[in-house]
């Protein structure tokens, strides 16, 4: 059984990936902006850019995600 400590979840790809996700499915838009999506993760308590690379790249790498210019949306 792996135990993890509640910062280093948090700090992790797939959860930032996940509040990123569910800030997008919120906006119910086809595209959000980058900016907003920091914004909500700020109100998170993710305040670092790295992480927000992290999680991008983590949904991307995954094939969840495209990314444009400052523009993120969801693949159908």
């Amino acid at each position: 059984m792996m135990l993890a400590s509640s910062n280093a979840l948090k700090s992790s790809a797939m959860y930032i990936g996940y509040l990123i996700l569910k800030e997008i499915q919120k906006r119910d838009t086809e595209k959000v902006s980058i900016y907003d999506v920091s914004k909500a993760l700020k109100k998170a308590g993710i305040t670092s850019s790295r992480q927000l690379i992290l999680g991008l790249s983590f949904l991307y790498s995954v094939n969840i995600i495209e990314f444009e210019e400052a523009n993120i949306w969801v693949k159908k």
